[in-house]
């Protein structure tokens, strides 16, 4: 669909598209392998263990279907992991904001801003502490662990998000670089808008394209008509 010329708020995704995370699903996949060998459990082929990622509301179904019999157990340990590593992570500069975040003060001066994010609430509060991302934001949807039923790509948070910014969500676009972001926006009836990062795959075969291909933030400007477009 095309993008609203009346663009009233912007959704973003946290981890891949604000903060850097070095090869964020070889990280993800790095942890689970280590839980699963944990718990004895036959890992997975590589192509299925990285789906489980965009599944959305089937992620717990699929760990169960591993042989993951306490699954809350199973989640707690695996945060626990991410979230250590995270620390040690964000020390070094290994995980850090792009530089584009910067690009937020100015778009928020014209438009809503929201967050809607699959990252468990331990994990994304300790990423928008230290990092002070929560000035930038009118609403902060945070889906991962307590509400997975619902996380990304099913619509549900994108909606409660605009629910909350009191923007139709014509009016509105989710910025990504997932499928989990692409879809999810598209079922939800948002444009949608794929942000291609340095170092992190972008995402292939997807069932719907994606209204616009960035590689900065600086490039949101233009939607919002803070700078006049190339003629």
């Amino acid at each position: 669909m095309p993008l609203s010329s009346d663009i009233k708020a912007i959704l973003f995704d946290l981890d891949g598209t604000l903060i850097e995370v070095p090869s964020l699903w070889s990280y993800f996949d790095d942890i689970l392998v280590e839980l699963l060998k944990q718990y004895q459990i036959p890992v997975p082929p590589l192509e299925e263990r990285l789906d489980v990622w965009h599944s959305g509301g089937n992620f717990e179904g699929i760990i169960r279907g591993w042989g993951v019999l306490s699954y809350d157990e199973f989640i707690e340990l695996f945060i626990d992991k991410d979230l250590e590593k995270r620390r040690e992570y964000v020390e070094e500069g290994r995980v850090c904001v792009y530089s584009d975040v910067s690009v937020l003060d100015a778009l928020r001066q014209h438009v809503r801003l929201g967050l809607v994010t699959n990252t468990p609430p331990r994990i994304a509060n300790f990423e928008l502490d230290v990092f002070q991302l929560r000035r930038h934001f009118d609403s902060l949807v945070i889906l991962g662990q307590v509400e997975q039923h619902i996380a990304k790509p099913e619509p549900d948070g994108f909606l409660r998000c605009l629910s909350q910014l009191h923007v139709a969500p014509a009016n509105a676009i989710m910025v990504g670089d997932s499928s989990s972001d692409i879809i999810g926006g598209h079922r939800a009836g948002v444009g949608t808008v794929l942000v291609r990062r340095p170092n992190q795959p972008t995402p292939r075969d997807l069932p719907v394209e994606p209204d616009l291909i960035i590689d900065s933030f600086h490039e949101l400007l233009c939607l919002v008509e803070l700078i006049p477009h190339d003629d």
